[in-house]
Parts: C-alpha cells; sequence; structure tokens
C-alpha cells in the first residue's frame, strides 16, 4: 500500500505542473493548449507502442474499445467541458466544481466495493471525507466570492458554464474509477503499456481538436501561435510527463490501492498546483489556503491509515481484493490465504 501511496503522489506531483501552462503561455487560448497537450501524448506514444508490441499482441477487441473510451473521454471530452466552463463562468468555477472528485470517487467507489463485500465501514470513510471537504472549502473561500458575483452577473451564459463544470466533475468522477476496474481486473498487465494505449487512442482526436479550434482563431494567427519554439517545448513537456509519465504513475498507484482510497489521491494534485502557481509567482499563500492544504493532507492521512487497519483487522474476517483473487485476513492470526 506504501508504494501505491507513493505512485499516486508521484502523479499528482508531475500533474501540478500542468496547471502552470498558462501561466507559462500568456496569450494562447486554452483550447489550443489543451489540444496541444493531448497531440504531443499521441506523439510520445507513437514511437512507445513498438516498445509494448508484445504486450498490445494480448489486447482483444474490447480492451481497445475500453482504452478508446478512456481516453477520448477521459481526456478530450473531458477538458473541452472544463474549457466550456473556464470561458463561460469562469476559473472559480471550474476549481469548486472539481474539488469535489476526490469526495465522489470515493464515496461512489466504496457504495460499489459494498456489493463485493469489500466496502470500508462508513464510519471510518467519513471522517477523512469530511476534513477534505473542509479543506476545499476552507482554501475555496476566496473562489467563492468570485462565484457568487459572477452568477449575479453573468446570466444564461454563467450557468451553461456551470452544466458543463458538472459534466467535467461526472467525466472525472467515472474515468479513475472505470481506469482502476480495467487495471485491477488486469493485475498482469503493465500500467506503462495502458497508458501508452490511451496516448495512441486519444491521439486522432487531438489532432482534430486542435485544427478545428485553430480554425476559428484569426486568420493571421501562426499554426504554433506566436512564440512556436516555446509553444513546442511546453507541449512536448506536458504530453510526455504530465500525461504519459503522470498516468503510467497513476495507473501503478490504481493496481495497488483500492479504488475509494486512490479517488481521495487527487486531492494532492491540487496542493503541488497552488504550490508551483506560488513559488512561479514569489509569492505566500493566504492563510486559508496553507490551513485548507493541511486539512486536506490531515484527511488523505486519516483515510489511509484507516485503510490499512481495516486491512490488517484481527476481528472477524475481511476481505481484500487483489485484482480477481480475494485474499483472506482471519481473525487473530494477522496472516493471509489465497
Amino acid at each position: 500500500m506504501a508504494l501505491g501511496f507513493l505512485y499516486g503522489v508521484l502523479a499528482c506531483m508531475i500533474w501540478g505542473f500542468v496547471y502552470l501552462v498558462p501561466e507559462v503561455l500568456p496569450g494562447y487560448p486554452p483550447e489550443l493548449m489543451a489540444a496541444g497537450r493531448f497531440v504531443s501524448f499521441g506523439l510520445v506514444a507513437v514511437p512507445l507502442a513498438w516498445m509494448e508490441r508484445r504486450e498490445f499482441a494480448h489486447y482483444t477487441v474490447k480492451d481497445w474499445i475500453d482504452v478508446s473510451k478512456l481516453g477520448v473521454i477521459g481526456n478530450i471530452a473531458y477538458y473541452w467541458c472544463l474549457i466550456e466552463c473556464i470561458q463561460n463562468a469562469g476559473v472559480p468555477v471550474a476549481g469548486m466544481a472539481m474539488s469535489a472528485v476526490p469526495v465522489l470517487v470515493a464515496a461512489v467507489s466504496n457504495i460499489r466495493d459494498k456489493k463485493k463485500g469489500t466496502a470500508l465501514a462508513w464510519s471510518r470513510l467519513v471522517p477523512g471525507l469530511t476534513l477534505i471537504v473542509c479543506g476545499f472549502a476552507l482554501a475555496s473561500m476566496t473562489e467563492f466570492e468570485m462565484v457568487v458575483q459572477a452568477s449575479a452577473d453573468g446570466g444564461l451564459k454563467f450557468w451553461y458554464g456551470v452544466m458543463m463544470a458538472v459534466a467535467a466533475l461526472l467525466i472525472w468522477t467515472w474515468y479513475p474509477i472505470r481506469n482502476a476496474d480495467w487495471l485491477l481486473a488486469h493485475p498482469d498487465r503493465s500500467p506503462r503499456a495502458w497508458s501508452t494505449a490511451q496516448g495512441l487512442t486519444t491521439f486522432p482526436f487531438a489532432v482534430v481538436m486542435y485544427f478545428f479550434f485553430w480554425g476559428l482563431e484569426p486568420d493571421a494567427t501562426p499554426l504554433l501561435g506566436y512564440d512556436p519554439a516555446w509553444f513546442v517545448f511546453v507541449m512536448v513537456f506536458s504530453g510526455l510527463m504530465g500525461s504519459w509519465v503522470g498516468i503510467v504513475f497513476w495507473n501503478a498507484m490504481s493496481q495497488r490501492l483500492p479504488t475509494a482510497l486512490a479517488g481521495q489521491m487527487i486531492v494532492f494534485e491540487t496542493i503541488f498546483a497552488v504550490t508551483y502557481a506560488h513559488v512561479l509567482r514569489m509569492q505566500w499563500p493566504a492563510w486559508n489556503m496553507l490551513a485548507g492544504m493541511a486539512l486536506l493532507l490531515a484527511g488523505v492521512n486519516l483515510s489511509l491509515k484507516d485503510f490499512q487497519a481495516a486491512k490488517a483487522k484481527k476481528v472477524g474476517t475481511y476481505e481484500v481484493m487483489m485484482g480477481q483473487n480475494p485474499v483472506y485476513i482471519f481473525a487473530g492470526t494477522g496472516k493471509g490465504e489465497a
């Protein structure tokens, strides 16, 4: 479990850098930055696919359909909704909506696990989630004030943006759960190959998306914007590190942690993104931001301890799902039997 936790932190540490892309590419439309990232992801995946050819030989048609849905919906559709939200309702709405992802993923996963008999007791799960909710609420105080003002001024355009924020939230609640389902069902499959497969299936859609949005720009706009070399460098970095490497770590985590816990790991993405942004701006975060991040860390730490305690519990028999193979921990022994 400790290794899975480490992989999750590393994934979020990398993804935190992606939030700096608008800061280092001022003047670029967000649609081109989002599409450019996934075009780069696809270009990185193409040569890597040769390395994974033996792994891909074992993929069924259903596997390719599953990875296509994850890649297109979890990447392209998610960013489309997020961009629409930002343009119509503003960044604060998008930030507040996505802050609900860790809680929703944990709750939905635990409900699903209950049907399998592997759920964590709600009395154990709720305290950690409560700390996470309070942490996001405290850290989002300023954003909430901005959202209230925007709702009064924005009219139908604002509420369309809110609708798209809800769509993005639902997509990124679905994505980590379905992604973990496949990885847990195939513990012998490489998380690196699964990441590469998502890049391959996302690539053609990202290319279409890029040219579509570029076509909406003024006629004089160059294909790669006003600073092509810097734009390409940032896109390659975000495609290689922010997409491929980050997803590899996330997939490795998803094979090792219960989905209800893995979903909560997303809070580290927020923490790293905020930290990087303040370092870049050479500013100290406000008191409520620091206090909110402390509560987020406390919530995830509490949940981690609860899952570890549940796994080692010596009262009755506790079943831990390892892929498709249940491992039983028997009362009074602490020893497992497959």
